[in-house]
């Protein structure tokens, strides 16, 4: 599997052997940072998105349960996308990368466990102002060096 761009990882979701109705994380083990949120991505309809925002603090650890989905990466300087499926890893997204889901599969469900209780500012929600904020934090941290 590629490598996501900088700032994201995948995590291998742990399956119990021979686990037919239950398996058994340690999330904050696996994830590598302490869960403050987790949420659920359910009954999404055909050709519906979630995301399109980046987060100023947030990091994701997005895992499909069920189902399959694709998702969107983006720097504000480079977009791929990649996709989660049930029997794949699980993606950690760093604070600083739009992001958005699409493409589900019927019946998809999404776990999502976020390092940070909800906060709606930090959430960025308007694409340019991310790539405006995005450019000058990369060009802060040249100088800083």
């Amino acid at each position: 599997m590629l490598s996501p761009m900088e700032g994201c990882r995948w995590i291998n979701a742990p399956a119990e052997a021979g686990a037919t109705a239950v398996d058994t994380w340690n999330l904050e083990a696996l994830v590598g940072f302490p869960v403050k949120r987790i949420f659920w991505l359910t009954r999404i309809v055909r050709d519906q998105w979630r995301g399109r925002h980046a987060h100023r603090e947030s990091k994701l650890a997005t895992f499909a349960v069920v189902g399959s989905c694709r998702m969107t990466l983006d720097n504000g300087e480079k977009k791929e996308t990649v996709a989660l499926n049930q029997d794949g890893p699980g993606l950690i997204v760093g604070p600083w990368i739009w992001h958005d889901l699409f493409d589900f599969s019927q019946a998809a469900v999404i776990l999502v466990a976020a390092s940070t209780l909800y906060d709606e500012e930090e959430y960025l929600r308007d694409y340019d102002t991310f790539v405006q904020e995005a450019r000058t934090r990369r060009e802060q941290g040249k100088s800083e060096r």
